[in-house]
């Protein structure tokens, strides 16, 4: 009899391997150009073993959004556990969600921004979409200690909303990352500036706004 656990390992390797080769396949093709048959074919396996892993393509989409945030849940954790001021913590949350120019980073803003564009224009909620939020809450509880030992370190303005004004700056700046990592292909030009120093910038700008 076979053993279970070596053969449990098999399974998580090929389901690792499944949702890898799909965020490369949506990335370099677009989510809606992939077929399933495009990722079986990619991993050297037959169409039924790929759907006995996801029986639908939504459901492969969510576990490649899911995977996609949770490998930078525990940088979050290490910035939001620091014992530097709550300012200097979310400047770095700000620098994890810089996009440079080339790398991972600028890969994985990509593929959120295309996936979320696309889960909001899903006629239904896409399956297992709960997954996803979940993992998002996950990151939105360490902002919030950010958040609530700022008010206590007095290292952000005091007159204003601090809390609205924090999640406002991350979600605008991860937001604007996104948008152009995605878009630069088609918009940017050669006397343009570069799309990860115009984050830089808007960094700066939000920082200045937030500063005592």
């Amino acid at each position: 009899m076979p053993d279970l656990g070596k053969r449990e390992e098999k399974k998580n390797k090929r389901y690792k391997s499944i949702v890898t080769t799909a965020e490369k396949l949506f990335l370099s093709a677009g989510l809606d150009h992939v077929q399933m048959q495009d990722i079986a074919d990619a991993e050297q396996i037959g169409i039924a073993t790929l759907f006995r892993y996801f029986p639908k393509k939504d459901r492969l989409l969510v576990a490649v959004a899911v995977n996609n945030l949770e490998a930078h849940i525990q940088s979050f954790t290490d910035i939001a556990y620091n014992q530097e001021t709550a300012f200097i913590r979310l400047e770095k949350v700000l620098d994890l969600l810089t996009v440079e120019s080339s790398g991972t980073l600028s890969q994985a803003a990509a593929f959120r921004e295309a996936f979320e564009s696309y889960a909001s224009f899903a006629q239904e909620p896409l399956d297992t979409i709960d997954e996803y939020i979940a993992t998002q809450e996950k990151i939105a509880e360490l902002v919030m200690k950010i958040i609530e030992d700022g008010k206590k370190d007095g290292s952000f303005r005091q007159n204003i909303p601090i809390k609205e004004a924090i999640i406002a700056t991350i979600n605008s700046y991860g937001t604007f990352g996104s948008n152009i990592t995605l878009k630069s292909s088609i918009t940017f030009l050669e006397e343009d500036i570069a799309p990860h120093k115009q984050q830089q910038m808007l960094k700066e700008m939000l920082l200045t706004y937030l500063r005592p």
